[in-house]
């Protein structure tokens, strides 16, 4: 009798559960309808701003994307023909996934020819920057191709996946349009005008990006009741179509089927001058167009810097709470330095660019601002926004010092390692390392070039470059910012000789 009782007692309970409970997002309430523009040739560049981007409304663009070179062109084949050798960067297929791809050059990197080779059966996504070579087969829109928005671009990005790929709920800080030029993919749409039931992580950039805890596969309303308030929205996006989504927008993304992307990310602010935008223009090649952070194809990406339009303004604004007139640069320094104390990241970053190589001189003031060209505040983005991930050795920022050296060390204490077995033991689990970086490691342990030792292990110093900000990746980042304020150096000097020529 008691099964009975305690079996009625469950139902009870399960009767009581949230209608949508532990079901995927999508089944917790009425779907809402997304705007569709079937032509957008209508659309002229002002009316585009005028419509969503300044009102932050999300909207699809039907066939926009099949103007574009790379709609036809873009195979794996041509592909891997015409950019086998470029260099992308690899997530796995869930987001936030604890796993991270590997190929022979790295840790969450690849070169297209690899990636192509193992994405259809193997668990990686490429999600990346798109290398500058690839921009002839792009096309600036002619919706975006003026004014405000035609000099906001920020970032190109591409998303490459044999279907199977999820995205958590999650929130962006560019204004973005993302153009599908082969497969299909759904999204749920949520305003972050109801952010206090979304359940927010908390992070560094949460203002700007940042993701729900919430798991849409699954929702549990026990743990996250408000969610149940939350309206969405629904849309499926074909290739050839374009997304026009907002900053700060939630959405959560799904693909069945193999699928090419690529992301104009623009700015995070929704005012954008439009004077004289008024007729609807022409699409230009990408090749044409000035975007902030552009990557060659190899060595450190930009994925998601910060943007420096907004670091000027930045700096400007705290410059202006604070100081009138001119002051030191090292007391300008100390104000800034303490309104970004949260962010641990941004300490060298805004020494190395303020105060290492006297840049912005002995003293600041408004006017000095206002003349530092762009390669200054890419300098001062860059080292304050630098992601592991957009590393090339990536795999010695998750890879602990410790806990690889005592593995080699465990294995070497019976015998001698010979080189296939130091491999095996650092591209196995649990560190999963690079058959490249393994090869550079054990050169470096090894005296001759064919075993290495318990005590070479023991008294190496190569290991200390491991899970920790290492050398070789400081070095890359100061090459790129001295190429970007040598640049800077060189339009000030030649700003200093028009004047005197006036």
């Amino acid at each position: 009798t008691m099964i009975p009782l305690i079996l009625l007692s469950i139902v009870s309970k399960c009767l009581c559960l949230p209608e949508g409970h532990g079901k995927p997002l999508g089944e917790h309430n009425d779907l809402g309808t997304l705007n569709i523009e079937d032509d957008y040739t209508k659309l002229t560049p002002k009316s585009f701003y005028e419509k969503y981007v300044s009102t932050r409304t999300p909207v699809i663009l039907r066939n926009l994307a099949k103007t574009f070179p790379a709609y036809h062109k873009w195979t794996d084949d041509y592909i891997k023909e015409n950019f086998g050798e470029l260099e992308v960067r690899l997530e796995a297929k869930k987001e936030k996934e604890t796993y991270t791809p590997v190929s022979e050059i790295g840790m969450g990197r690849s070169t297209f020819k690899e990636f192509l080779a193992r994405y259809k059966t193997d668990n990686m996504y490429c999600v990346s920057e798109v290398p500058g070579p690839m921009y002839k087969d792009l096309e600036m829109p002619a919706i975006m191709n003026c004014g405000g928005l035609g000099n906001a671009l920020a970032e190109m990005n591409i998303w490459i996946n044999s279907g199977g790929a999820k995205s958590i709920i999650h929130k962006d800080a560019h204004n973005q349009l993302n153009c599908l030029l082969a497969g299909s993919k759904d999204w749920i749409f949520i305003n972050n005008s109801y952010n206090e039931w979304i359940y927010q992580a908390e992070e560094v950039d949460g203002d700007q990006g940042g993701f729900s805890l919430v798991n849409p596969e699954a929702i549990n309303y026990i743990t996250f009741p408000d969610f149940k308030k939350v309206p969405w929205t629904y849309s499926t996006v074909h290739a050839g179509d374009c997304l026009y989504l907002p900053p700060r927008y939630y959405h959560r993304v799904k693909s069945a089927d193999r699928n090419f992307a690529v992301s104009f990310l623009f700015g995070t602010s929704s005012v954008f001058n439009m004077e004289g935008c008024d007729t609807t223009g022409s699409s230009v090649n990408l090749d044409k167009v000035p975007i902030q952070w552009k990557y060659p194809g190899h060595g450190v990406m930009s994925m998601g810097n910060d943007s420096p339009q907004e670091w000027k303004e930045e700096i400007t604004r705290l410059f202006k709470e604070s100081y009138s007139g001119t002051v030191s640069i090292d007391a300008f320094y100390n104000s800034v330095l303490r309104a970004y104390s949260h962010i641990p990241a941004v300490e060298s970053g805004l020494q190395d660019v303020i105060l290492g190589d006297s840049i912005m001189g002995d003293y600041i003031s408004l006017e000095k601002i206002e003349s530092y060209p762009i390669e200054v505040w890419k300098a001062l983005a860059m080292a304050a926004s630098f992601d592991p991930s957009n590393h090339p050795d990536a795999e010695l920022y998750h890879i602990d010092e410790d806990d690889v050296q005592d593995a080699f060390k465990e294995a070497a204490k019976f015998e001698k390692l010979d080189f296939i077995k130091f491999i095996k033991i650092y591209t196995s689990l649990p560190f999963n390392g690079s058959p490249r970086m393994g090869k550079e490691l054990f050169a470096k342990i090894s005296s001759d070039g064919k075993t290495v030792s318990y005590e070479q292990l023991a008294t190496t110093k190569a290991f200390t470059i491991y899970g920790k900000e290492h050398d070789r990746g400081d070095a890359d980042m100061s090459e790129r910012n001295n190429e970007i304020l040598e640049k800077a150096k060189e339009d000030m000097a030649k700003s200093a000789d028009k004047k005197t020529e006036l």
